[in-house]
């Protein structure tokens, strides 16, 4: 699975946290925070774009602002959806296009309410973001499978869509469209099981 905008809405959700906070301190009309640009995870990549700003807030209470929303979401909303998914087809995986700081907070988050895993890729250890295929080929060596064994579900079409360059199957969920992205094969409108089950089949009838 990816994670940003396929398990949850982050594009937004990123920003309206940050915004709200930033309101709290005194400051009117925020501008948009490019997230593709600057980490939430990383406090000093938001304290780089609140300089450019000239704002003066405090970069790691903006990051827990959003961390802890989003603990709430998954908890309530995916990990139990993942769990099925794991039992049922699994084991599951994740490659996505974000940080070290961002993986070790879902590997601790995932921990704690007990979802195992088998592969976790993300752009910043294997220095190349989607859709260049190194990042697929770096998931396939981790898991030491076959990559027609695999089934890839995300939301960025023209990124997410380049698994199918290293043979896995590629998925579109289209629940959070932030992307314009548009496809003619397999879609779900958000991870769910029934919604995941459903593809796979799609998938296996090919």
């Amino acid at each position: 699975f990816d994670i940003g905008d396929t398990l949850l809405p982050s594009h937004e959700k990123i920003n309206e946290k940050v915004s709200e906070e930033l309101r709290n301190e005194g400051i009117e009309d925020p501008p948009e925070l490019p997230i593709n640009e600057y980490n939430i995870y990383k406090p000093s990549e938001i304290r780089e774009w609140l300089n450019k700003h000239d704002i003066e807030a405090d970069a790691e209470k903006l990051k827990e602002a959003y961390l802890e929303w989003e603990k709430k979401f998954l908890k309530e909303n995916v990990i139990g959806e993942l769990n099925k998914i794991n039992e049922n087809f699994g084991p599951i995986g994740f490659i996505s296009d974000n940080s070290i700081a961002a993986k070790e907070f879902y590997k601790d988050l995932f921990r704690s309410e007990g979802l195992g895993y088998e592969g976790f890729i993300v752009s910043e250890e294997v220095g190349v973001k989607k859709p260049n295929k190194e990042i697929f080929e770096a998931f396939i060596q981790e898991r030491n499978e076959d990559s027609g064994d695999f089934v890839y579900f995300g939301n960025y079409v023209d990124r997410d869509k380049a698994a199918e360059e290293v043979g896995m199957y590629f998925v579109w969920d289209d629940k959070y469209h932030v992307f314009n992205s548009s496809f003619d094969g397999p879609t779900i409108h958000g991870l769910t099981f029934e919604n995941v089950e459903k593809a796979l089949k799609e998938v296996d009838s090919k």
